[in-house]
């Protein structure tokens, strides 16, 4: 016969076990919210979770690649998050994570009433020129901080009756505070297409006068990138440059200054350099496999682009597979090597590789384009004899 106790007791302790493995720094308490915000849909429940769900929504769209040092924000809801919040036990796992200090910061909200009160006179002979009041809904989100190094901090936004677009005030407000490189790389990859950084660089400029100065690397290698997509090469590279006096092991800040090189007509002394930071990436044994393969594919990603782009696609493909020979289901390179493919009429195996990618890639209307341009091409013509 079942046994009851045993059952909860085996739960407990797997939903120990689970907090144990989760890896979200960020407990976020069920908020206090107004009536009226609340009829609105908005419980204390909801307005914690839509902070959290922000958060990470800017962690995923920055995907920082500095590692455990800068992992600060977990990318993705975990699949023990998902399974407590359905069994309602999210907050139990918040518990835990405190209880056994898994967590780097823990929020309290507020949501809070903050009407502006306009007053105005109605002419004489309406309502006896009496004084009318009348009150402007304004809502103030607060939120009181404490770090894992009991550090407390408190935050607040208003301006808006609107909770989303208080939720995502104060989402950029916190990561601002805690980490602002993940906010500057966030705005970074939403205007590199542009080309603009009217966000980023008065970031950037933050972000190396606040960051320990072992970290500062990071900001200029982005300031770098920003100079070289405005086409000012030089600039580009003495960001480089003065990110590799910081760490002169800095693989991606040496790749990119080979990119730049490649840029200004250097080709061959620009790939030898991009080449030269992977040799470095891969052979740095002390660091654990999965940091050193993450890194290299990245070098292997922008070594292949460049060699594509100088139209040596024998090249480009060796680069591809190189790295997907490190990490097999990366979905940049599948995509990348894909499009080579199609490129070449080799229909059916771009095909392949580009469904494989659709499922992960961060922006999945890249490889799903190319695929149904691949699917369309192997419906009329069948899987074309040309190769690299």
């Amino acid at each position: 016969m079942l046994d009851l106790a045993a059952l909860v007791f085996a739960a407990g302790s797997a939903v120990g076990i689970a907090a144990f493995a989760s890896t979200d720094p960020i407990v976020v308490h069920k908020s206090t919210v107004p009536a009226l915000v609340e009829a609105r849909g908005y419980n204390g429940k909801t307005v914690a979770k839509l902070l959290r769900n922000r958060i990470r929504d800017i962690a995923r769209v920055a995907g920082t690649a500095r590692g455990d040092d800068l992992g600060v924000f977990h990318a993705d809801e975990s699949a023990i998050d998902q399974l407590a919040e359905r069994l309602h036990l999210d907050g139990l796992i918040d518990s835990l994570r405190e209880l056994l200090d898994l967590h780097r910061y823990s929020i309290d909200l507020t949501l809070v009433n903050a009407s502006q009160q306009l007053q105005f006179s109605l002419p004489q002979g309406l309502a006896n020129g009496a004084l009318v009041t009348a009150g402007a809904d304004e809502l103030k989100l607060i939120l009181k901080g404490e770090s894992a190094s009991d550090a407390l901090f408190t935050l607040y936004v208003s301006g808006s009756n609107s909770v989303p677009e208080l939720i995502d005030k104060m989402a950029i407000r916190f990561i601002e505070r805690v980490d602002p490189y993940v906010l500057t790389l966030y705005h970074f990859r939403n205007e590199y297409a542009s080309g603009e950084f009217n966000e980023t660089l008065p970031l950037i400029e933050h972000t190396v006068r606040v960051l320990p100065i072992d970290q500062v690397q990071w900001p200029l290698l982005l300031w770098g990138r920003a100079h070289f997509r405005q086409g000012d090469y030089d600039a580009a590279i003495a960001r480089y440059r003065q990110a590799l006096q910081l760490n002169p092991h800095f693989a991606f800040a040496q790749a990119r200054w080979g990119e730049a090189l490649v840029a200004k007509g250097e080709v061959r002394v620009g790939v030898e350099k991009i080449e030269a930071a992977l040799q470095q990436v891969l052979n740095q044994r002390e660091q654990p496999r999965p940091r050193r393969y993450a890194t290299a594919v990245v070098l292997y990603q922008l070594l292949g682009d460049v060699q594509m782009q100088q139209g040596d696609h024998s090249a480009a493909r060796a680069a591809y597979i190189a790295g997907l020979d490190l990490l097999p289901d990366n979905p940049l390179l599948q995509t990348s090597l894909g499009r080579l493919y199609l490129l070449h009429g080799q229909h059916r195996v771009a095909a392949e590789l580009l469904s494989k990618a659709v499922g992960h890639h961060p922006n999945p209307q890249q490889p799903q384009q190319l695929l149904d341009e691949a699917m369309h091409k192997l419906l009329q013509q069948g899987d074309g004899a040309a190769s690299l």
